[in-house]
């Protein structure tokens, strides 16, 4: 029986919470998650949505522009919202809906091609509504875009001119200042300030704890805490949205088939407590949750530091293992069919190893400081605005755990626990090969091949960052959380990139961003008609859906592009 059927109080202990929390999470349960507690206070609403990022900011406005009369909480564990959406941009959106039958087949092609890990009709359900949400959001609401490649726009905008619809704005535009910060504050203002959303009440600091339930079937509400209190918000209806579980590599051990021993992850609050309170329910325990790590990083470091860059995700880069030896060609967009994103495969080659080690001479260094890093991280916009100062880096992290440094390779090779010898020889090895221009072990392209120079040298010893875990909690077609006979748990509704179907082993860039604003809005005109008796209008997204070949977003540096488009004239 689950600890929230069975009435648990405050005085289980953090120790059983580990196995009472509920039938299927294993991993230490410190903060209780799932367990329900004696209670300070109890209130009632009509909607409790767990968690402000975009999903389900979206969910609670939809739901108040629907139903102004509904009482909407919308809790947040953090002091900020917006969650994973403060990292993330949106390229895929504004973009138009399909037909259901095109919408149907895509998103048939889709679980086909994925061996049916991918949910077909959760995929036709994004795409039809594509229109309808890109209206809500960009029309609606004026959210604009930053261009991010004038050059791409104004291919784009002559191919508009011409009655060309466009697609989707991947590598062109993302959310006005490059991620999503913005976006979700100027959301977070109309909720203050316009009288549609005057019943909904934001409360941060405030984590979501556990379902309250009638019985595994069905959910009456949710206990939050805040402080050290504990309250009971009693709704018809309960919006898991707080996100994946990519803070909690103890949990996501237990989910994952992939080796963590080499992981970190992006601090975004994801703690994994929407999977285990659904775990609460005859939801059972969660389906395989899939991580995407993106980047070789030096743990400690701001991942957009041209230093760590440097380290794990420039071509001209030396690899080697806990032997001492090169294991593998650098060059790692050779391997990808998507060359811009080789800092991919860099952050998975890591995984397969005991320990890899990036070794840099002042040879290396110097070229570096000559020709800058020719490398982004797997949110690039930001790296511009740090000034580019090896130097000052260096002083930055010389307390860095991660960051050896000797003034030869016997001494560093000690220093990081590798044999003296096979180093020597390594390094040895690589420095004939690059005054040769020919890579005898893995055939590097010569452009990638530089000296490591003499001393000082430096090993910075990598890990693969995590960006956010995708899937867990299986949802059907109205983002309702069913059990593994798809039978709805009446009353609880997940979004974002906690739902099940979309993606499998690769976060597909921007794609997180648009299965959360659908998911949001699709919970909030579901839970409308199904729990509060409402009906959803059919303009609910504005007066018209978004046309690619007659729309175009607001762009915040609208004046920076036209500026460009005067000097190319």
């Amino acid at each position: 029986q689950s600890a929230a059927a069975e009435g648990t109080g405050a005085a289980a202990s953090a120790s059983d919470a580990a196995t009472g929390g509920t039938r299927f999470a294993k991993a230490t349960n410190a903060d209780e998650i799932g367990i329900v507690h004696d209670v300070q206070a109890e209130e009632d609403a009509d909607v409790v949505v767990v968690g402000a990022g975009i999903a389900g900011v979206v969910c609670a406005m939809v739901v108040a522009e629907q139903d102004p009369e509904a009482k909407v909480i919308l809790v947040e564990a953090q002091g900020v919202c917006g969650g994973g959406a403060n990292y993330a941009e949106q390229p895929d959106m504004p973009a138009e809906g399909r037909d259901w039958i095109t919408a149907a087949r895509y998103g048939e092609e889709a679980a086909t091609a994925s061996h049916f890990v991918k949910d077909g009709r959760l995929i036709a359900e994004r795409a039809y509504d594509m229109g309808r949400n890109s209206a809500w959001l960009f029309t609606k609401h004026g959210v604009p875009l930053t261009i991010k490649n004038f050059e791409k726009l104004k291919t784009v905008l002559d191919a508009f001119e011409a009655g060309e619809p466009v697609a989707k704005w991947n590598g062109i535009a993302g959310y006005e200042g490059g991620n999503g910060s913005l976006t979700i504050q100027r959301l977070i203002g109309e909720i203050d300030s316009d009288a549609t959303y005057a019943n909904v009440e934001i409360r941060t600091n405030t984590r979501g704890i556990a379902l309250l339930l009638e019985d595994e079937t069905t959910v009456s509400g949710v206990q939050v805490k805040s402080k050290n209190d504990y309250v009971n918000l009693n709704a018809k209806a309960v919006v898991l949205a707080c996100g994946g579980m990519s803070n909690n590599l103890e949990l996501l051990q237990h989910y994952s088939n992939q080796e963590l021993e080499h992981c970190v992850s992006v601090e975004q609050g994801h703690y994994g407590d929407a999977m285990v309170m659904a775990e609460q329910t005859a939801h059972g325990r969660c389906k395989t949750i899939a991580l995407s790590s993106m980047q070789a990083y030096v743990d400690g470091m701001h991942y957009q530091s041209w230093l760590c860059l440097a380290a794990g995700e420039t071509n001209t880069a030396l690899f080697v293992n806990q032997e001492g030896e090169r294991f593998v060609n650098e060059d790692m967009s050779r391997i990808s069919d998507q060359p811009t994103r080789g800092g991919i495969n860099r952050s998975k080659i890591v995984e397969g190893q005991g320990a890899v080690y990036s070794i840099m001479g002042s040879g290396l260094l110097e070229y570096y400081k000559q020709n800058k890093v020719d490398a982004e991280s797997f949110y690039g916009d930001g790296q511009a605005e740090r000034p580019f100062d090896l130097d000052a880096d260096l002083e930055e992290y010389a307390d860095n755990e991660n960051l050896f440094v000797a003034d030869t390779i016997e001494e560093l090779a000690e220093k990081i626990g590798v044999p003296k010898d096979a180093l020597a020889q390594t390094v040895a090895t690589y420095d004939a090969d690059a005054a040769a221009g020919v890579d005898s072990a893995f055939a590097k392209d010569p452009q990638y091949l530089v000296p490591m120079g003499d001393g000082p040298f430096y090993a910075f010893k990598l890990s693969s960052l995590i960006v956010n875990t995708n899937a867990g909690i299986r949802v059907d077609h109205d983002c309702r959380v069913v059990d593994q006979d798809f039978n709805p748990v009446e009353g609880l509704y997940a979004i974002g990139v906690a739902i099940s179907g979309f993606v499998d082993d690769l976060y597909e860039t921007g794609n997180c961003q648009c299965v959360s604003i659908w998911s949001g809005s699709k919970a909030a005109r579901s839970l409308v008609e199904q729990c509060l008796g409402g009906t959803v209008a059919d303009d609910w997204f504005g007066p018209a859906e978004w046309n690619a070949s007659a729309d175009l977003p607001a762009f915040a540096n609208e004046d920076e592009y036209q500026n460009y488009v005067a000097a190319l004239a």
